[in-house]
């Protein structure tokens, strides 16, 4: 396997996390968790796929899929760890801009 799968799948899952947090479907740090609980199986899925491959044409590849597999399972989970982390902090500035304005006008009310 040549990468080309993870990167795509990278890609579409974090323009998809994006689109759905500005439709305001699904907040960020929902979509963080969501990916941080897809990591394993995604993982897991390359790694199987890279050592069925590998076993049919060369016929051992189990190092090259473990050092392939804790890549992608470290590079999986540091971006669902950035999108959940983004996610809480863009929650808490929107929470603080919305009191801010709630108390402006109250003030602005009496």
């Amino acid at each position: 396997m040549d990468g080309s799968l993870i990167i795509l799948y990278f890609i579409v899952s974090n323009l998809l996390a994006l689109y759905l947090y500005r439709k305001k479907k699904i907040q960020l740090w929902i979509s963080g968790i969501v990916m941080a609980l897809l990591v394993p199986v995604i993982t897991y899925s390359f790694i199987s796929l890279d050592i069925y491959y590998s076993n049919k044409n060369t016929g051992d590849g189990y190092s090259d899929a473990s050092f392939g597999g804790g890549t992608i399972a470290i590079i999986l989970a540091l971006n669902a760890i950035v999108m959940f982390v983004i996610g809480v902090i863009l929650n808490i500035f929107t929470f603080i801009i919305k009191k801010r304005k709630a108390r402006e006008s109250h003030v602005l009310e009496r």
